[in-house]
């Protein structure tokens, strides 16, 4: 059989890129009975493509990945290019592993991904425009309408698409997500070459993840004063994730000016984005990691970050909750006061730590892509026999 794959996002450091190069990866690369053409763009050019992939370029005027996500505004120039080329493919089944990217693609039974409903849920953080709230409606609304097959990435967020968008759980199928294999416990040597690098100190607090409203982060740099007003030797906070260039809602700016208001200089650290291998060994040392996210789809920081042996704080989120059980301490979301709380204690007890970094990583040690990739490749052949 032969399948197209929508590949156009690849290059995202957010959490769908991650899906899309880490599950798609792992499919072309096991699933040795098809053929496997992946659907780029020629202004952003794909690194690490898996060998067995060919590789189709759409001559787009605009980054598909950056039009997007600026509230789904792909030109509609672009969108018949790609349409013409995928129709000229004769694909027996169309992979897109992200809803941002969507594009109509008829005569191609389409597998569709739907990761949160985020955007549906808390649309003024998300889209702060009107017209990009109606543009992200309408894409939704025809994607789901004619996709063959749909998936989203947790028990958690399936419950919600079928609520938002009245579908049953049969129309909607799970694949989830894993660690990278980067993502695992690393020495001292790694970890203090990685502190050295964003220039944080032997103990540290750490979140990663997108610098956006709905990750709460104003809300974890208050929690962080309430703390070092209750223990002023309290250990730094590093906020890693995007500060430039981000295509998503940022809030960067709002971060930067409450630590200034909140005269935390020198106490929050702002290293930006970090490669993958930093950002593992960052993990490994932190003495703990907070994820303090209003919404999630399946919140693969928290698992990456338990791969490396780190202890966990995270909103109290069924996402949250259904990757890690009890192998983290949870908080209510946007409760900062809670948050401070529950983050105060565990600095305070290294047992306390040392039992959810076990846990942790107990939890998330049977999680692969190869898992993904089999799911995937099934929903694929579902989709061309129907």
């Amino acid at each position: 059989m032969r399948f197209g794959v929508d590949a156009t996002g690849w290059n995202n450091r957010r959490g769908y890129g991650r899906f899309t190069r880490n599950a798609v990866t792992r499919l072309v690369e096991t699933d040795e009975d098809a053929e496997y053409v992946l659907l780029v763009d020629r202004l952003t050019p794909p690194a690490s493509l898996p060998d067995r992939a060919s590789v189709k370029v759409l001559e787009t005027r605009h980054a598909p990945a950056e039009a997007a996500q600026a509230g789904s505004s792909r030109s509609l120039a672009d969108l018949l290019r790609a349409t013409r080329a995928s129709r000229r493919e004769r694909f027996d089944a169309l992979l897109f592993p992200s809803l941002h990217t969507w594009f109509a693609a008829p005569g191609a039974p389409a597998v569709v991904g739907v990761h949160d409903t985020i955007a549906d849920d808390m649309p003024h953080l998300a889209l702060p425009h009107r017209s990009d709230r109606a543009l992200w409606r309408v894409k939704q609304r025809l994607a789901v309408r004619g996709a063959r097959r749909i998936f989203t990435v947790s028990e958690a967020a399936r419950s919600a698409v079928c609520a938002r968008l009245g579908l049953s759980r049969d129309d909607v199928a799970v694949v989830h997500e894993a660690p990278d294999p980067v993502f695992a416990p690393r020495g001292p040597i790694e970890v203090s070459e990685a502190r050295a690098e964003v220039g944080a100190p032997e103990r540290y607090v750490l979140y990663a993840g997108g610098i956006s409203p709905h990750k709460n982060v104003i809300g974890l740099v208050d929690a962080y004063a309430a703390v070092l007003r209750r223990v002023p030797e309290a250990p730094s906070l590093v906020l890693v994730g995007a500060l430039e260039g981000e295509q998503f809602a940022s809030a960067a700016d709002e971060v930067r000016d409450r630590i200034a208001r909140l005269g935390l200089d020198g106490r929050v650290l702002l290293p930006g984005f970090v490669p993958d291998e930093t950002l593992a060994r960052l993990y490994a040392g932190a003495t703990v990691v907070v994820n303090p996210s209003l919404g999630e789809g399946f919140g693969l920081p928290a698992v990456e970050a338990a791969a490396c042996g780190a202890p966990l704080l995270l909103s109290d989120l069924p996402a949250h909750r259904e990757s890690m059980g009890d192998a983290a301490i949870f908080v209510p979301p946007g409760d900062s006061d809670a948050l401070a709380e529950a983050l105060t204690r565990m600095l305070a007890d290294d047992e306390l730590r040392r039992s959810l970094a076990r846990r942790g990583m107990a939890a998330v040690a049977a999680r692969t892509w190869d898992t993904a990739a089999i799911s995937l490749a099934s929903l694929l052949r579902e989709a061309a026999a129907r």
